[in-house]
């Protein structure tokens, strides 16, 4: 019969991934010991009585006195990722596991969480130690009808108020709201509704039959995918020359170069506006599923593309009627600016986030 060991040393650990701790409490993490884990814990309740992270460093003390009644050989703490998420918040998370590692020796980690986010926890915990065991701490609530519209009205506030969260809650619908507004102005509401609702449509099946994963194995298949880029590439002249043929043909006869070149841009245009739509879609879609920086250039050509449409338009009218005001064909081309450095400064804040991040790896 074998007699049960006991790890020689273990580390009760508080993980907080999004940095709450950080950011409502200002607590520098990682937080290591019994009485500097339960102030921290006391400031981050103190600033945020409804945060569970409060709950599950309490919890983690809890843990850890236990252990010491059992005579186990333990320290507690608390470690933190970032409020940005993702990568960024994984690396830091393990930079401070690593030290606490190096610095107690431990051979084994009690995890104590609110079980919010331990799929993305555990991985990183386990890749550099063995978990001996996990502690869910689970928030107890009323059931009263009251307490629960309480709890959904402080979900519903944090997409609004967490930039996690509101970039999809109101960065996407902004921005769909702006995109037919602007159609609307040109008296071009049906076509935006019509184009908004067949990306909207593709988006959703995409997500919806879970293509997501067949997507990125084509993008891996570097021959299969050069052979939809020879595609795209084909399609984008063979409508393009339509475009200049149609174009061109309709101008003949036009007896000054003036209504010559209007009666070109007009006939012309929207197959031009489809043809480079079709190269930069399939761009679009292949640095996205490869998750590229690159995505940007392929989106500021889109907003581009779209931006000069109704200026170019306008400005065939002007040739044919030198008279008319170039006010519209100002506004349009002002609000195309402006479009257009909003989305280049978003870009941009993502670019130098990425780069920085991988600085710092």
């Amino acid at each position: 019969m074998g007699v049960e060991q006991k790890p020689s040393k273990l580390l009760v650990l508080s993980v907080d991934r999004d940095d709450d701790i950080g950011v409502k409490a200002k607590v520098e993490t990682p937080v290591i010991g019994k009485d500097n884990c339960i102030e921290a814990a006391k400031k981050l309740a103190i600033a945020d009585p409804e945060e569970a992270d409060a709950n599950a460093i309490f919890a983690a003390v809890k843990q850890y006195n236990e252990l010491l009644n059992k005579n186990y050989e333990c320290e507690v703490a608390i470690i933190a990722g970032s409020h940005e998420g993702g990568i960024v918040a994984d690396q830091k998370l393990k930079a401070e596991l690593m030290s606490l590692i190096s610095k107690f020796d431990v051979n084994g980690v009690i995890l104590v969480s609110d079980g919010y986010e331990d799929r993305d926890i555990l991985p990183i915990i386990m890749s550099a130690i063995p978990i001996v065991s996990v502690r869910r701490v689970v928030i107890k609530h009323s059931e009263r009808v009251e307490e629960s519209y309480a709890v959904l009205g402080r979900y519903i506030r944090m997409l609004f108020t967490d930039s996690r969260y509101s970039k999809f809650s109101l960065g996407i619908p902004g921005l769909l709201l702006m995109a037919i507004g602007l159609l609307s102005i040109f008296n071009l509401l049906q076509i935006a509704i019509q184009v908004i609702s067949i990306v909207l449509g593709i988006v959703l099946i995409v997500l919806g039959f879970d293509l997501t994963k067949y997507i990125i194995l084509i993008g891996r298949m570097r021959r299969i995918s050069s052979y939809i880029r020879f595609f795209s590439t084909i399609a984008t002249i063979m409508v393009i020359s339509v475009a200049f043929y149609q174009g061109y043909s309709s101008s003949m006869g036009k007896e000054t170069i003036p209504l010559f070149l209007s009666s070109f841009i007009e006939k012309s245009l929207p197959l031009i506006w489809v043809g480079f739509s079709i190269y930069l879609g399939y761009s679009l879609i292949f640095h996205w599923v490869r998750k590229s920086i690159k995505i940007w250039r392929d989106i500021l050509a889109f907003i581009i593309l779209f931006s000069l449409y109704m200026p170019f338009l306008e400005f065939s009218r002007i040739l044919i009627n030198p008279g008319q005001s170039p006010f519209n064909l100002i506004l349009q081309l002002l609000l195309g600016l402006i479009i257009t450095s909003i989305v280049a400064i978003v870009a941009f804040r993502d670019i130098h986030s990425h780069k920085k991040t991988g600085d710092e790896s």
